[in-house]
């Protein structure tokens, strides 16, 4: 399973970032279904039982974690139904500028994509995924499989973040266009520190709570597990941060994310701005 969301994530940001249009709508209908199946997934868990199992003295962040995954379903159908209007764009659309390896001053290059992408998909893949198994009996038979993919793909995110981080370095992001206003300077940098502080944040307390807790956890066949002492109270902690706090976070910082894409593009017509990091 941990292979297949890999391979998906790596060809969504390959295909996304291409000049033929017509690889870049079917890209975008790729995500468009992965998106359908992400909320038919979580619609059928409300009529299988998987919601209906979950205590009713259960505290109150399990028993919200249902109404959470739903309203994620929900805006899942709606960006599907935005993506499909997106490939019939795409399909319209010629592209003939060439995408240097490096970034610019006017754009990021094809390293700084496809690490953009195959990040922002994996971790769409997590969130609903981490829910979704927080709500699973312990003995349910699809938990282990899922627990464990969710694990593999967060240290994948962990290690990618750590390689973009260092070919940032090597490679700086393009500078922001000098019209910008001082306000929506600040904001931007202040949503993009958060998003980079949720990436990192979600797999270290993942990591962390899982040890802590003494559960067993493995990276290629190299135990984590036996260089940590259990620890209740800091597990209890890390999983406090990773199950609460980063995902309230994570949604507002999506939200400013998304929200001043869309003002770029659809307000202010600023097309280039957001085809930075999209063909």
């Amino acid at each position: 399973m941990t292979e297949f969301y890999i391979i998906l994530a790596v060809c969504l940001a390959i295909s996304l970032n291409q000049s033929s249009r017509i690889v870049r709508a079917i890209g975008t209908l790729t995500a468009a279904l992965a998106l359908v199946m992400i909320a038919y997934s979580i619609l059928i868990a409300n009529f299988d039982g998987t919601f209906a199992a979950i205590p009713a003295d259960a505290e109150l962040s399990d028993r919200v974690k249902p109404f959470v995954l739903n309203a994620q379903a929900g805006v899942a159908s709606l960006a599907a139904l935005f993506l499909l209007w997106a490939a019939y764009r795409q399909g319209k659309r010629q592209v003939t500028d060439p995408m240097p390896l490096r970034n610019t001053d006017t754009g990021f290059g094809r390293v700084s994509r496809y690490a953009h992408w195959i990040i922002g998909v994996l971790i769409l893949i997590l969130v609903p995924m981490g829910l979704f198994v927080s709500v699973l009996a312990p003995d349910h038979p699809a938990r282990p499989a899922f627990f464990a993919t969710h694990q593999m793909l967060g240290l994948t995110v962990l290690l990618l973040i750590a390689c973009r981080m260092l070919w940032l370095l090597q490679s700086p992001a393009p500078p922001m266009r000098a019209d910008i206003q001082p306000l929506q300077r600040k904001l931007a940098k202040a949503t993009h520190l958060a998003l980079y502080g949720i990436m990192l944040g979600f797999p270290v307390t993942g990591v962390l709570f899982t040890v802590w807790g003494g559960n067993p956890l493995e990276v290629f066949g190299w135990s984590l597990s036996d260089r940590f002492t259990p620890n209740n109270q800091l597990a209890e902690s890390a999983a406090i941060l990773h199950n609460l706090l980063l995902p309230a976070v994570f949604y507002l910082a999506v939200a400013a994310h998304l929200g001043a894409v869309t003002v770029h593009h659809f307000a202010e017509r600023r097309l280039l701005d957001v085809r930075r990091m999209l063909r």
